[in-house]
């Protein structure tokens, strides 16, 4: 599918984009100046999630992500249901949204890749739970991309923190605020499967070791989430390399201005600087394989796979296609560099431009 099929249909919170609704009668006149950062709490949820949310918002000086969103003004606090009538606020501010799966906020803003109820969970890509699941996922705001808005004057991001239970939206909090995962599933001791299908990949533990050579600082870009691959991407792997890897981790950067692109010209580079779980602008995508061995005779597969080519040992260069194969009038023949490098058991390719690749290999030890 090309990116650009595919960012058209991507996730099921188009449909409210597709088919206006009075939420979504925005103007662009009604834009502000400076965009913030919005948290929405489910009033159904319990006090120390409450409490954790606090723990959150007090967070945000420190914290990466929300440090960036927030551009060091005042994070507005409300609960779910005030937002639904303050259209504005939804859609031309970086929003997260927290609580339970039948909240209509939440239910709003699903791409449709999970179906979590009180019973269990399923999400494509890791399957089917029952337990005290937690469930993260990031998109570009679909309240900014809406029908009703003639173009956007930047970019916005949109967050949702849920789960099967108190504990399991708890556990996605502490998580999301500890370990900055942006996209995953994460899940409290005693979880179980409920069925078995081709793409399952197990939940994330609480306090789970943070991915190997992942800075907080590359360059002028800074690490700003992780996020967990689902087990078609392992497959990928698999297909390209004839072995599936133990873990890959993505970790997203972030780069000043990387939101900041109006309209339609920008949109492609925006969302691929986003935080969707398959957008991959600066990005460096971490394999962990069983030993170097089997990285060393992974590496040069993957390479080529990415029609890279070797300029020197453990290090393969090239480019990333065009968001829309280069059809378009005007559009960049290359939607950025792809680098890939082996360091031991790992494997990490960079979409990171500029002088991040070579402080990547000063860090990693990687003779480029």
């Amino acid at each position: 599918m090309h990116r650009r099929d595919f960012l058209a249909g991507s996730g099921g919170s188009l449909l409210y984009a597709l088919h206006p609704s009075p939420l979504l009668a925005l103007s662009p006149s009604s834009a502000k100046e400076k965009r913030g950062l919005c948290i929405a709490l489910d009033p159904h949820c319990s006090s120390e999630i409450h409490i954790a949310v606090q723990r959150l918002v007090e967070s945000a000086p420190t914290h990466p992500l929300l440090s960036i969103m927030a551009a060091k003004r005042r994070i507005m606090l409300q609960e779910t249901t005030q937002l639904l009538s303050h259209s504005d606020q939804l859609a031309y501010n970086h929003v997260i949204l927290i609580g339970h799966p039948d909240d209509p906020l939440l239910i709003a803003a699903s791409q449709r890749e999970a179906r979590v109820t009180t019973d269990g969970m399923y999400v494509f890509g890791f399957g089917a739970f029952q337990g005290n699941c937690g469930y993260i996922e990031s998109d570009r705001n679909p309240f900014l991309h809406a029908a009703r808005i003639a173009s956007a004057p930047y970019e916005t991001e949109l967050i949702t923190i849920t789960g099967t239970s108190d504990r399991g939206i708890l556990l996605a909090l502490e998580t999301f605020e500890q370990r900055h995962l942006i996209n995953g599933v994460v899940a409290a001791d005693g979880w179980r499967r409920t069925e078995t299908t081709l793409l399952d990949r197990d939940p994330l533990p609480s306090g789970f070791p943070p991915p190997a050579f992942a800075p907080a600082r590359l360059a002028d870009y800074t690490r700003i989430g992780i996020i967990q691959a689902a087990e078609d991407e392992y497959r990928g792997v698999l297909a390209d390399a004839g072995v599936l890897p133990q873990i890959i981790w993505r970790a997203k950067y972030y780069r000043q201005g990387a939101w900041d692109g109006k309209g339609a010209a920008a949109a492609f580079d925006a969302y691929s600087n986003g935080l969707h779980r398959r957008a991959y602008g600066s990005t460096l995508w971490l394999a962990q394989f069983a030993d170097t061995s089997q990285a060393s005779t992974a590496a040069p597969k993957i390479a080529a796979a990415a029609s890279l080519s070797q300029k020197k040992i453990h290090l393969w260069t090239g480019a990333q296609p065009a968001y829309a194969n280069g059809t378009y009038p005007g559009e960049r023949s290359s939607s950025g560099s792809l680098s890939l490098t082996q360091q031991g058991m790992w494997i990490i390719m960079s979409t990171l431009e500029g002088p991040a690749l070579s402080e990547l290999a000063s860090t990693t030890g990687d003779p480029a």
